[in-house]
C-alpha cells in the first residue's frame, strides 16, 4: 500500500468552514501557483463555494490516484507566548472540524489534526481531537510560534504520547508560510517529545530547499539513528536541493527504515530539476502524469524510494488501518 501522510487542505472561510488564508498570502505567486496546480482559476477566490470546490479538487485527485491512504492536514493560528491567537501573524487556518469531516468523504482519506500547544485549551482540543479520529497531529513551528523543546509543551507531549498519536513536525527552512524564525524548526529541538515516548516525524528530513540555506539533515540522520521514534517524511523532495540527500538514504538501511512518503500537495514536484537523478525517459513520463499524487509517487520511485517507504505510515499512525464510513462530500460542514 502506499500511504501519504502530507497533504495540505486549504480553504478562505467561506460557508463558515472556518479556514482561513490572509488577503497577503491569497494574492502571492506561490498561492497562484498552487491554485494552479489544482486546476482553479485565482478568481475562485472570489466564489462562494470555493472552500468546498478546493476540497472537491483535493478529493477527487486522491481517488483516482494510486496512493491508498492519503493524511489530510488541518492547521492551526499562530499564538502568542501567553496562549493567544496572534491574528497578524497567522498567514493560514485550515480548521481542524472542516478537514475531520472532509476525511469522511472518501475511505482512501485520513484526518491529521492541528493544535497549537501554547492554546489555553490545547489539552482538551488535542484530546476532542483524538476523540473525533486524528492520526497524527501537525505543526510548522516557524510559522505558527512553536518552540518545541519548550516546557510548556511538555504536557502536550505527554497526552500524545498516552494516545500514541504521532506529531508531524516541519523541519528546515519554510518559505511558503514563513511568519518566525526558522530556528523553531530545528529537528533537535523535537528532542523533549521522543524523552516523553512521542513517535515524530521529521517533515523533509530537516532539509532545506536552497544553497545558501543552513540544512538540519546531518542533525536529522543523527537523531534518527539514535532514537527509535524518530522518522522523517520525504515531502518535497522532488527537486533537485533534495533529491540528492535520497542516495545516503537508500543506502543505509538503518536510515530507509526510518523514512515514509509525503507528497506535500499541492506543491508540485519539479521533475526536470532532477537529471542526473532519475533517467531523460523518466522525467518525460512524469511530467505528462496528470495526477498530482500520481506524479509525485513516480519521481519518487524513479529515485529509487522502495515499497517499504511508501507503506512504513500503515504501521505508525494512530487508527491507520480504520476503514471510515464516507459520507457525501457535499454534506454538513464542507458544503455549509
Amino acid at each position: 500500500m502506499i500511504w501519504d501522510v502530507h497533504v495540505h487542505v486549504a480553504g478562505v472561510g467561506r460557508g463558515n468552514s472556518g479556514n482561513y488564508l490572509a488577503p497577503r498570502f491569497q494574492r502571492s505567486l506561490a498561492c497562484h501557483l498552487f491554485l494552479r496546480r489544482l486546476g482553479l482559476d485565482p478568481k475562485v477566490w472570489n466564489a462562494g463555494d470555493v472552500d468546498e470546490q478546493i476540497a472537491q479538487v483535493i478529493i477527487g485527485q486522491i481517488n483516482a490516484s494510486c496512493v491508498d491512504r492519503a493524511v489530510l492536514l488541518a492547521f492551526d493560528a499562530a499564538y502568542h507566548d501567553d496562549g493567544t491567537r496572534d491574528e497578524q501573524r497567522t498567514l493560514m487556518v485550515t480548521d481542524n472540524d472542516f478537514v475531520a469531516e472532509l476525511a469522511t468523504t472518501s475511505g482512501k482519506t485520513l484526518f491529521g489534526a492541528s493544535v497549537h500547544p501554547y492554546r489555553r485549551d490545547a489539552l482538551t482540543e488535542l484530546e476532542r481531537l483524538i476523540n473525533k479520529g486524528a492520526c497524527l497531529v501537525k505543526w510548522l513551528p516557524s510559522a505558527q510560534n512553536i518552540q518545541p523543546d519548550h516546557p510548556r509543551c511538555f504536557p502536550f507531549y505527554d497526552l500524545l504520547a498516552k494516545y500514541r498519536v504521532p506529531l508531524l513536525s516541519h523541519t528546515g527552512g519554510e518559505h511558503t508560510l514563513k511568519a518566525f524564525p526558522d530556528s523553531l524548526s530545528d529537528p533537535r529541538r523535537l528532542e523533549p517529545a521522543l524523552e516523553r515516548g512521542v513517535t515524530v516525524i521529521a517533515a523533509h528530513c530537516g532539509t532545506s530547499l536552497f544553497l545558501h540555506e543552513k540544512s538540519h539533515f546531518p542533525a536529522w540522520q543523527e537523531m534518527a539513528l539514535r532514537q527509535e521514534n524518530f522518522y522523517g517524511d520525504l515531502s518535497a523532495f522532488g527537486v533537485i536541493t533534495r533529491i540528492w540527500r535520497l542516495g545516503p538514504l537508500l543506502r543505509s538501511p538503518a536510515l530507509a527504515a526510518k523514512c515514509l512518503f509525503g507528497s506535500d500537495f499541492p506543491v508540485p514536484p519539479w521533475p526536470l530539476s532532477c537529471l542526473g537523478k532519475i533517467s531523460l525517459k523518466q522525467t518525460l513520463e512524469i511530467r505528462r502524469t496528470r495526477n498530482c499524487f500520481d506524479q509525485s509517487v513516480a519521481l519518487m520511485k524513479a529515485a529509487g524510494v522502495t515499497d517499504e517507504i511508501f507503506g512504513r505510515a500503515g504501521h505508525l499512525l494512530r487508527m491507520a488501518a480504520r476503514s471510515p464510513t464516507t459520507t457525501p462530500l457535499s454534506m454538513g460542514k464542507v458544503a455549509a
